[in-house]
C-alpha cells in the first residue's frame, strides 16, 4: 500500500492544481474566448475542462451515436469509440449528476488509477530510481492535463497500463480485460495488440522462443485488444450496416477525401508551407510545438529500441507513427500521451538536476499557457 501512496497523492495534488488553473482561467480575460458551435444550454453548464471534442462525448452521453454522414465535411460522433461516454452515462444514471461533471470525475478517477500502475511498470522495467521522476514528468507534460478533461486519454491509458503490469506479473486474464476495454476506448487501444505480443516473447525468455507454445501464448495475448475493437465494429455493422463506420467518420472530417495514406503527405505540405512562409514561428506557434512532440517522441522510441527495451519502443513508436495517418500534427500533443514508456525514457534526465529542473519548470510553464488557452477556445489539442 505504501507504494500506491506517493502515486495516488500526488495524483491529487496535480488534480487540484490543474483544476485551480482551470477554473482561474475561466475567470481571466472572458473577452478572449473563441467561438465555437455548441448550444446554450450545453456550453452553459459544460465545466472548465470539458471543451471541444468533450462535446461529442457529451452527446454520445446524451442522445447516442445519430445518423451515419450522408457527404465529406460532415463531422458525426461515429469517429469516438463507445467505452468512455457508456461509463459516463452510467455515472449519470446513477446519480442525476450534470453530464460533464460526470466525465471528469471518471476522467479523474482513471488517472488515479494509472499512476500506481505507472509507478509499478517503471519500477519493475526501469528500476526503483526512475518512479518518482517519471510520475511527475508524466503530469507535467503540457498537454498531460487532458488526464482531467472530459477526453479518453486517461481511461485509455489505465486500461494499456493494467494489460501490461498484469501481463508482466502472469495474470493473464487481468490482461485480457484491460486489453479489450482498452481496445473500446480509443483506437490507439489497438496498437496493444503487437506490444502485448512482443512483450508476452520478451517475458517468455529466449530459450522458450524455439517452443510453440510461447508463440501461441503471445498470439493470445495479443487478441483481446483487436476483440474490443472488433465488438465496436460488429455494433456499428449491425446498427448502421457499417461495420467501418469510424474510419468513414474520421475522414469526413476532413474539408475534402482522403484515406489514411494521404495522411503523411498532407502533414508533409503543412510543414513545408509553415516553414516557407514564415507561419512556423508566427500564425502556427501551437503546429510548431506539436510537431517538436512528434519528433521528440520518436526520438524517445528509437532510444528505448537502441537500449535493447524493444517492445516498449515499439509501442511507443506507433503510437506516435500513428499520428501520420491523421494528416496532421496539431494534435500530436494529446496523441503521444499513451506512449508512456517514452516518458519513463525522457524522465531519465533526472541525473542531471539543473536540466531536470529546467524540463520541469518549462513544462509546468506550458502547461498552465495550454489549460489557459484550450479553456477559452482558442486550441483545441
Amino acid at each position: 500500500m505504501r507504494r500506491f501512496r506517493y502515486p495516488i497523492l500526488l495524483g491529487l495534488g496535480w488534480l487540484v492544481w490543474i483544476w485551480a488553473v482551470a477554473l482561474i482561467s475561466e475567470q481571466v480575460w472572458p473577452w478572449m474566448m473563441g467561438p465555437h458551435n455548441w448550444s446554450y444550454d450545453v456550453s452553459r453548464r459544460a465545466t472548465a475542462l470539458t471543451r471541444w471534442d468533450s462535446g461529442w462525448y457529451v452527446a454520445i452521453v446524451e442522445s447516442g451515436y445519430q445518423n451515419p454522414p450522408t457527404r465529406v465535411a460532415e463531422q458525426t460522433n461515429h469517429a469516438f469509440f463507445p467505452l468512455y461516454p457508456l461509463i459516463v452515462r452510467a455515472i449519470v444514471k446513477a446519480t442525476k449528476m450534470e453530464t460533464s461533471v460526470a466525465g471528469n470525475i471518471v476522467s479523474a478517477l482513471a488517472l488515479l488509477g494509472t499512476l500506481p500502475l505507472l509507478a509499478q511498470f517503471t519500477r519493475r522495467n526501469f528500476g526503483e530510481d526512475e518512479v518518482k521522476p517519471a510520475l511527475w514528468l508524466f503530469l507535467l507534460f503540457p498537454t498531460s492535463f487532458f488526464f482531467a478533461s472530459v477526453y479518453t486519454e486517461s481511461l485509455v491509458l489505465f486500461l494499456s497500463l493494467l494489460a501490461v503490469v498484469a501481463l508482466q506479473e502472469k495474470k493473464p486474464v487481468v490482461s485480457a480485460a484491460g486489453a479489450y476495454l482498452a481496445g473500446l476506448t480509443r483506437i490507439s487501444g489497438i496498437l496493444l495488440a503487437p506490444y502485448l505480443f512482443l512483450l508476452s516473447l520478451e517475458e517468455s525468455g529466449r530459450d522458450e522462443l524455439k517452443k510453440p507454445r510461447t508463440w501461441i501464448k503471445a498470439l493470445v495475448a495479443a487478441l483481446p485488444p483487436l476483440a474490443g475493437f472488433g465488438t465496436f465494429c460488429l455494433y456499428y455493422w449491425k446498427r448502421f450496416g457499417d461495420p467501418f463506420l469510424f474510419f468513414t467518420a474520421q475522414h469526413n472530417w476532413a474539408d475534402a477525401p482522403k484515406t489514411v495514406w494521404d495522411g503523411p503527405r498532407l502533414i508533409w505540405e503543412a510543414v513545408v508551407t509553415d516553414i516557407t512562409t514564415g507561419r512556423i514561428l508566427t500564425k502556427s506557434p501551437a503546429r510548431t510545438l506539436e510537431g517538436f512532440f512528434f519528433v521528440l517522441f520518436i526520438g524517445l522510441s528509437l532510444y528505448l529500441i537502441v537500449k535493447k527495451r524493444f517492445s516498449h519502443g515499439a509501442y511507443s513508436g506507433m503510437t506516435t507513427g500513428i499520428i501520420l495517418a491523421s494528416g496532421t500534427l496539431e494534435s500530436t500533443g494529446r496523441y503521444v500521451l499513451p506512449a508512456f514508456p517514452a516518458f519513463v525514457a525522457l524522465s531519465r534526465l533526472h541525473t542531471r538536476p539543473i536540466l531536470w529542473a529546467l524540463i520541469l519548470t518549462g513544462c509546468a510553464a506550458a502547461q498552465v499557457f495550454y489549460v489557459f488557452v484550450f479553456v477559452h477556445w482558442l486550441w483545441a489539442g
